[in-house]
């Protein structure tokens, strides 16, 4: 019996080859939709599961009279031990600390191996044991213990010893102004897996700063990364209701001066949920977005939801042709079951090639897709997909093959067999499934217009400052006392390049987070101080960007007094409480160096507002000052060249050759602005692409979707169309007859899926804080393509059924 379903289903498959191809190409493609989605949501969603759920970083957020201030990943170094002193349920507690807050761009050197490396943290002795590090030589639990110890990626021991053995070897690591020291290798510990928050090619022993000791009472040094694991039955809430007594022990002013409405609460990330859930000032890298995941979740939904209403559709649209054979088995003694298991037995075979398919597709496509769309490399098809797929072949052989096997196998033999091109069914179902099919699609279409458009926004949008045609050198991180003496000529050296029109030094560049930042208030009232971003620049700095004054000047060279002298943005103006950016001009600021060191500052400009960072970000209050009157060997230094569109290689070769007189042994690293700060944007064109080429998709599955109801319902009307033809009607009248009630039906789809979309993207935009508006424009262009490819759809089949032969349609009559 169950063989002679599938001889049958694959019999009649066979003959109906264009819609048999229809169908399976319509769940194909939702499976491998489906399939490619989930790959991706679980992926982000599996960031630092290997790690214990135990683990949590601590977060610190700043209010002022109940206002949020500020929110950051990074804490003092005091609370670690503080921590494990005074909180039992708090197991363990470790410090991290990347090498930004203490020297910029540091090298690491193993004879003639010369390397910049950016991935160099400070770690307490039980940070490895914490993460779960899998040590492929030394201890875990030792091998931090020591003062000058290091332990390294698998891929930095290849990159500086190769074969060799690298335990009890010593790297020279360059500190840039603070120095020189030699680390011994205590570890080698596998390299961390792509889905972690945190990613490490150096671990230095927390006791190698030359200050370590000083750390564990210092409450004011706000750059340090904090993770507790708690004790096996601790609950994350318990201890965290803990932290506000905690914090009064230990910052008696939150206790002794509540009346100056400041206030301070840390709280207890899960490590599991940073890379989603976490959005603070100084996150170690770039994070995902848990809205951003769960949007694109729905979609998958939407899309397999959308291909198994296809077949649906397309089930009912071919069942004119079988209808009277069901009905002559009825007659003949088949019951209910044996003509449900015949359509379900169709199903399974067209959900079963379906499936077959679309792995050919998934094997073929992944890798183009990963490199297209800029997806993880770790994306890989494996065992849990092959059971999704399994899921996927059970959930759509019955969701899609029970509603037209029991609307086909119920209807009564002879009301079957007398009808002559009546409608058989209710169509009303037909109708609300297609409707639902290109609400959800124009509601893909939509938002994909929006985000596209956001994302043009951000990409030409003008940042304050002119970023083309600037190429950026990293300054040297190998020095000694002769570093400045070189500095001079170096900078005398391109001066006299004829290719090169400006050089410029800052300690930060656009597109970059600034890390170093101070208190900063009027002088009438320094307990009322604002905090600020400080980026040490020269002189040349404005001018090579062409950044705009709206009062006061730039810094003078010849000028002795510009020691003392700043440059703020008017945000910082505006925070400092005056009216107008010429009314702080020549007035004196108060700069907080630390809580006990007061310089006073005179400000000579402001500066217009500029984008440092991202469009997601507010132009938050900025500090510029000159940088050779500043002692600050954690700030960064970069080297800034502008010059002409032409003979860009030759320039930089000139510059190239310079530095490796100058600046002997150091890396020479060079990178263009532009690119640089638009690279920001990275995740956001990913999600971009992503969207858009599901949001086609899913408008592909409905437009066939609608292609095998409408030859389902114009089918009903052949006879209609022969009289009407017979009449005189034209073949255009009555394809504008035909295709009518179909554009009834998107248009209802377009009024229910404007006021969807428009809510949703809303909520998206929210994210970024220069932002589009949501004009009717993107409503109406969206609503237009999809009205027109439905038009399409439609028009195609309405034109075929319009030039019959009147004869051919009524000959049964």
């Amino acid at each position: 019996m169950l063989r002679n379903f599938f001889v049958i289903a694959g019999r009649k498959i066979w003959r109906s080859k264009l819609f048999a191809s229809l169908n399976v190409m319509g769940l194909s493609l939702g499976i491998v939709s489906f399939i490619l989605i989930d790959l991706y949501v679980r992926y982000e969603k599996s960031f630092d599961e290997f790690r214990s759920p135990q683990v949590y970083r601590v977060a610190q957020y700043g209010y002022q009279n109940d206002l949020e201030t500020g929110k950051s990943a990074q804490v003092v170094p005091a609370i670690a031990p503080a921590f494990k002193h005074d909180l039992p349920d708090i197991a363990d507690a470790a410090r991290l600390a990347h090498t930004g807050p203490f020297m910029a761009d540091p090298v690491m050197q193993v004879g003639e191996k010369i390397f910049r490396e950016s991935r160099i943290y400070y770690a307490d002795s039980s940070f490895l044991e914490m993460f779960s590090y899998e040590m492929v030589a030394g201890s875990a639990t030792t091998a931090l213990a020591l003062p000058n110890q290091v332990t390294l990626s698998q891929s930095a021991a290849i990159r500086y010893f190769g074969n060799e053995e690298p335990m009890g070897q010593t790297i020279v690591f360059h500190r840039g102004e603070r120095g020189i020291s030699t680390l011994k290798v205590t570890g080698v510990f596998k390299d961390v897996p792509a889905n972690s928050h945190l990613h490490t090619d150096f671990l230095v022993s927390f006791k190698s700063l030359e200050f370590f000791e000083s750390l564990t009472t210092d409450w004011g040094w706000g750059n340090f990364y904090t993770y507790v694991k708690l004790a096996p039955h601790a609950e994350a809430a318990v201890v965290e209701a803990k932290f506000p007594a905690f914090l009064k022990k230990y910052l008696t002013f939150l206790a002794d001066d509540p009346a100056n409405g400041y206030a301070m609460k840390l709280t207890l990330q899960p490590v599991q949920g940073i890379h989603l859930d976490s959005k603070l000032w100084g996150e170690i890298e770039p994070n995902g977005d848990r809205r951003t995941i769960n949007f694109l979740a729905i979609i998958a939904l939407f899309i397999m939801v959308i291909a198994w209403v296809n077949y649906i559709n397309f089930s009912i649209a071919k069942s004119a042709e079988n209808i009277k054979e069901i009905s002559i088995r009825k007659i003949s003694g088949s019951n209910l079951w044996q003509l449900i298991g015949q359509l379900m037995a169709e199903s399974a075979m067209v959900n079963l090639l379906a499936i077959l398919i679309s792995v050919v597709i998934l094997e073929i496509t992944l890798p183009v897709l990963k490199s297209m769309l800029s997806l993880p490399e770790a994306l890989a098809l494996g065992q849990k997909e092959v059971w999704i797929i399994l899921l996927l072949f059970v959930i759509g052989t019955l969701a899609s093959g029970l509603y037209p096997a029991y609307a086909i196998s119920s209807l009564k033999p002879l009301t079957v067999l007398k009808s002559k091109g009546s409608k058989l069914f209710n169509i009303s179902l037909n109708r609300s499934l297609i409707i639902f099919q290109f609400t959800a699609s124009m509601i893909l279409m939509i938002s994909t217009v929006t985000i596209y458009r956001q994302l043009d926004f951000m990409l030409h949008q003008h940042t304050g400052l002119d970023l083309e045609q600037t190429l950026i050198v990293k300054g040297p991180a190998i020095k000694d006392s002769t570093y400045h003496a070189h500095l001079d000529f170096f900078h005398h050296a391109i001066d006299r390049l004829p290719k090169v029109s400006t050089m410029a030094k800052a300690s930060s560049i656009p597109g970059e987070e600034v890390h170093w930042g101070r208190g900063y208030s009027r002088a009438s009232d320094p307990q009322k101080s604002i905090g600020a971003n400080i980026v040490a620049v020269d002189e040349n700095y404005f001018p090579l960007f062409h950044a705009t004054f709206v009062a006061g000047a730039n810094f003078s060279d010849s000028n002795i007094a510009n020691q003392h002298t700043i440059v703020f943005n008017e945000t910082a103006v505006r925070e400092l409480g005056y009216a107008n950016p010429s009314d702080i001009i020549n007035e004196t600021i108060i700069w907080h160096e630390s809580g006990t060191v007061l310089v006073s500052k005179k400000v000579i400009g402001v500066v217009k507002d500029f984008n440092q960072t991202s469009f997601r970000n507010k132009v938050g209050p900025m500090v510029f000052a000159l940088k050779k009157y500043l002692s600050a060997p954690w700030a960064g230094e970069y080297y800034m060249f502008k010059f002409p569109s032409v003979n860009i290689d030759e320039s930089i070769t000139d510059i190239k050759q310079v530095w490796e007189k100058v600046f002997t042994d150091n890396p020479f690293d060079y990178f263009f602005l532009d690119d640089y700060f638009f690279n920001q944007y990275k995740s956001d064109q990913r999600f971009g692409r992503v969207f858009a080429l599901f949001s086609v998709l899913a408008m592909i599955i409905a437009s066939l979707g609608l292609f095998g109801v409408s030859s389902y319902l114009i089918l009903l009307r052949t006879k209609e169309i022969g009289v009407r033809k017979v009449l005189g009607s034209s073949s255009a009248s009555v394809v504008q007859l035909l295709t009518r009630d179909f554009m009834w039906w998107v248009f209802i789809a377009f009024v229910l899926a404007c006021p969807i979309a428009a809510y949703l993207m809303n909520q998206w935009l929210q994210e970024f804080a220069f932002k589009i508006p949501l004009s009717p424009w993107i409503f109406i262009a969206a609503g237009a393509s999809c009205m027109t490819l439905a038009l399409i759809t439609v028009t195609w089949r309405s034109w075929r059924m319009a030039n019959i032969n009147p004869a051919e349609a009524l000959k049964n009559e």
